[in-house]
């Protein structure tokens, strides 16, 4: 396998469906309602649960609210499973918020509807890492802008290492003797979620990118090039991760991602795979959790196991027909791109911001992620990959299948050749 690897991989686990009907109600609240006289009041909608990023938000406005003091922003906090019905619900029903975030599959849907305004005449566009940026571009159209880079891998309780004396594991093999130390010791190795969906699909996305590897792996199944039965590439990662299941506790899959975290943070499980707001959720759970991040070994080579890092969901702005709720939306967006709201990222939110010049070595975790070179990093931020019909039915059949161990593969893969034969057809 390639010791570098540049692609793109899944991106977040809620998608929304193919909206219909173009961008043209005035979104977010109505100007001067309970407002002063010549008050922008506009809405940002969001589903981030973790509290560090909710005082990131929090802080973030703040300082907006002190350039802007004619624009009045409201945020409104939706749970995660019901995200993206809501946002599409709003949008009908003419209440659309004016800044909310899309993974880059939806952006593709959205942006198709008519529902997102062009951003590419932003001016803090280029305070970002522009190797990121493309994340949120269709057709070279800027319909979103990326703040942050996740990096997908082990998040770990290096008490609960230190204490048995575990190193950090570098290959498949040693990550096994690493479970089994952690099992015969009473200590559940990974804690799942798994009773979330999207739980699992970042515990598999944390490896694949390694086991993939090729870019055009996810536009050939869409087109049928290549089939899952024949791809022993595929084979060998379904199986893996199906391995892994008996190191995730009793309950796996009635477990969910509070609970997850939780265990981590107090020590009754070492490990969880997931992406980097798992730092701020753990910390939530017990500030004094010595959280570290390693990257997820998936070969008994070494020098495959790299750090898989790609852009979160990029925040869009509605493509409102209220050119004073358009344009402050835009200004909100742009001052996110600053070093004020990189620095309040880092600090607040405990996740890695792409705004350049924000220093994370304050805090570990971080420094962790960043501590993989382009060379032992697997970065995805411009490469086409499933769509959101795809994408759905993939993770549901995998979901389907790894409740039973070990894994059916030749049934797990039947299933999804024809289901993506039918999309297709």
């Amino acid at each position: 396998m390639k010791k570098r690897i540049l692609a793109v991989f899944m991106a977040a686990a809620m998608t929304v469906g193919l909206i219909a009907g173009c961008g043209n109600n005035s979104g977010g609240s109505s100007d001067g309602d309970g407002g002063d006289a010549g008050t922008v009041e506009i809405t940002w909608m969001h589903h981030f649960q973790e509290e560090g990023i909710q005082k990131w938000i929090t802080d973030v406005l703040a300082e907006f609210e002190k350039q802007e003091p004619d624009i009045k922003v409201t945020v409104d906090l939706i749970p995660q499973d019901s995200f993206a019905q809501t946002l599409k619900t709003r949008i009908a029903s003419d209440d659309a918020p004016m800044i909310f975030d899309l993974s880059q599959t939806d952006i593709i849907e959205y942006s198709e509807a008519g529902h997102l305004a062009d951003l590419t005449d932003l001016e803090g566009l280029a305070n970002l890492d522009q190797t990121m940026i493309p994340a949120g571009q269709i057709d070279g159209v800027q319909y979103s802008v990326p703040l942050d880079m996740n990096g997908y891998g082990i998040f770990y309780n290096k008490d609960v290492f230190d204490e048995y004396g575990l190193e950090v594991p570098t290959t498949r093999s040693e990550l096994i003797e690493v479970c089994e130390t952690l099992q015969e010791n009473g200590i559940q190795p990974f804690a799942g979620g798994f009773a979330e969906q999207w739980c699992l699909q970042a515990f598999y996305d944390a490896f694949a990118c390694q086991t993939l590897g090729d870019k055009n792996w996810w536009t050939d199944k869409m087109s049928l090039a290549s089939d899952f039965a024949s791809d022993e590439q595929f084979r060998y990662t379904v199986e893996y991760l199906s391995s892994l299941i008996q190191y995730c506790g009793d309950d796996p899959f009635g477990e969910d991602w509070d609970t997850a975290q939780g265990k981590v943070a107090n020590g009754e499980a070492a490990m969880i795979a997931n992406g980097a707001w798992a730092i701020d959720g753990i910390l939530a759970k017990n500030p004094d959790c010595n959280v570290r991040v390693c990257a997820f070994p998936a070969t008994d080579n070494a020098e495959d196991t790299v750090m898989q890092k790609r852009p979160g969901n990029g925040f869009v702005v509605y493509n409102s027909d209220d050119e004073a709720k358009l344009e402050a939306a835009k200004k909100l967006i742009d001052f996110m791109t600053s070093q004020t709201s990189g620095d309040l990222f880092v600090k607040d939110a405990s996740k890695m911001s792409i705004v350049n010049g924000v220093d994370v070595s304050s805090s570990e975790p971080l420094s962790d992620i960043a501590s993989y070179d382009n060379d032992h990093s697997w970065v995805s931020a411009d490469v086409t990959m499933f769509s959101t019909e795809y994408l759905s039915i993939f993770y549901e059949t995998l979901a389907r299948y790894m409740l039973d161990t070990p894994v059916d593969t030749d049934g797990l893969c039947q299933s999804l050749d024809q289901d993506f034969a039918a999309i297709g057809g």
